[in-house]
């Protein structure tokens, strides 16, 4: 005889027919509803094709029974104003004659209905280029300055100036100019001319020293003592 054995806490659930009948009646519920959805979607798209198809191009005035034709049937209220292209004042040729030469406009011209936004009064619009029109003129840019430059360096176009660099003595004022030790000299001295340094520091002439004396005695109101 074979025993079953059955693990703990597994309950065997009986088959339930009605639950089952209950669910098949549910799902055909929701397939009929889905049924009628698709219907109605397709029993209205020819009417929307019609009334596409049959946009009104005419409105009444109701106040003098006029017949206006509609310039732009998907906007009935811009009634029969003209369609203007959009262009901006600011592209517009500044040397022509214009009855406002400000606003670059003239009398019972038509303006877009955004006139606001392209007006010379509007914000400004930058004309961009393309990435290879503006590699093209960096490039020739760049390509003239470099140019220029070589050719004086090579043709040594550049003249000689018309003076000798001054010479200053104590390393060129280094200690002066407020350096703190000779390593740091070279950053602070003004650059004179080497060969009038290397002769070092000249001694005062005697011609000079005697003329300065000799002023002083003629002329003693001029230096305070």
């Amino acid at each position: 005889m074979v025993q079953v054995v059955r693990p703990p806490n597994l309950q065997l659930r009986q088959f339930d027919w009605a639950e089952t009948h209950r669910e098949m009646i549910a799902f055909t519920k929701h397939n009929t509803m889905l049924t009628r959805l698709g219907l109605r979607t397709v029993q209205r798209a020819p009417r929307f094709a019609l009334r596409s198809l049959t946009t009104k191009t005419t409105i009444t005035d109701h106040h003098t029974g006029q017949t206006i034709k509609l310039t732009d049937p998907k906007n009935p209220q811009n009634a029969d104003y003209p369609h203007v292209e959009p262009q901006f004042a600011l592209s517009r040729d500044p040397n022509l004659t214009y009855d406002f030469q400000q606003l670059r406009r003239n009398k019972h011209e038509p303006v877009s209905l955004d006139d606001d936004l392209y007006d010379m009064w509007s914000p400004d619009y930058y004309q961009f280029v393309s990435d290879e029109t503006a590699l093209k003129h960096n490039g020739v840019f760049l390509s003239l300055f470099i140019g220029f430059g070589v050719l004086i360096t090579f043709w040594q176009i550049n003249p000689e100036k018309p003076a000798m660099p001054r010479s200053y003595p104590y390393n060129g004022l280094a200690k002066s100019l407020g350096s703190g030790d000779d390593a740091s000299d070279y950053f602070y001295k003004v650059r004179s001319d080497e060969t009038a340094d290397a002769s070092g520091v000249l001694a005062d002439e005697q011609n000079l020293a005697s003329q300065q004396e000799a002023y002083k005695k003629a002329n003693p109101d001029f230096f305070l003592v």
